[in-house]
């Protein structure tokens, strides 16, 4: 059943300045990685919609071309804030989590990003004092580090044989944290450990 409710003017500018980053709110700072303006600021309000809204505009399967640097975008708290952000699937890697490393973010949903890794671990950490609720639902390698470096042919990082569980990690730190979402981890993840 169609709505008759036409779109927000923000779910519009919203969806333009995602399509358009690089005239919009970006510029291309050495033909690959996107830079805010200088001269713009972003509120939480607006840099949580922008990130949620790219994510369901990339996993939607339209005509929208995800940019490799978009994350970049918000590496910087004194122009962008997050605080409340939903990441899935594939296209969150570690690196797009180093680049947000900064934000004082209170709420982190990460679902099926299966290109995670244990890297993202030393990332989480830094969220430590500001998260309340986390999830990491169905992130299956985020607890794993690779054991050979470089010897693994499977982007995916799933064969047992090249990786090795993160012993050191646990969510004793992450003072302010109320809610822990560790569903459908592989079944030799010791989760009681990490509490």
């Amino acid at each position: 059943m169609a709505s008759d409710t036409p779109e927000s003017l923000m779910a519009l500018c919203t969806d333009f300045c995602l399509r358009n980053l690089d005239g919009t709110l970006g510029y291309l700072l050495d033909k690959e990685t996107l830079r805010l303006h200088p001269d713009i600021f972003l509120p939480s309000e607006i840099c949580d919609r922008l990130v949620n809204e790219y994510v369901e505009l990339v996993n939607a399967a339209c005509n929208f071309e995800p940019h490799e640097s978009f994350f970049s975008l918000f590496s910087d708290p004194r122009s962008t804030r997050l605080t409340r952000i939903h990441l899935r699937e594939d296209l969150v890697q570690d690196q797009d989590l180093e680049a947000i490393r900064k934000q004082d973010l209170v709420e982190l949903y990460l679902t099926n990003c299966e290109k995670l890794s244990a890297k993202s671990l030393q990332t989480l950490r830094s969220f430590s004092h500001t998260l309340v609720s986390l999830s990491l639902f169905g992130c299956t390698n985020i607890f794993y580090e690779e054991e050979n470096p470089g010897g693994c042919e499977d982007e995916y990082l799933v064969n047992p044989t090249c990786q090795v569980l993160v012993k050191d990690f646990t969510f004793e730190g992450f003072s302010r944290l109320r809610f822990l979402n560790l569903g459908r981890m592989i079944d030799w993840v010791p989760v009681e450990s990490l509490l």
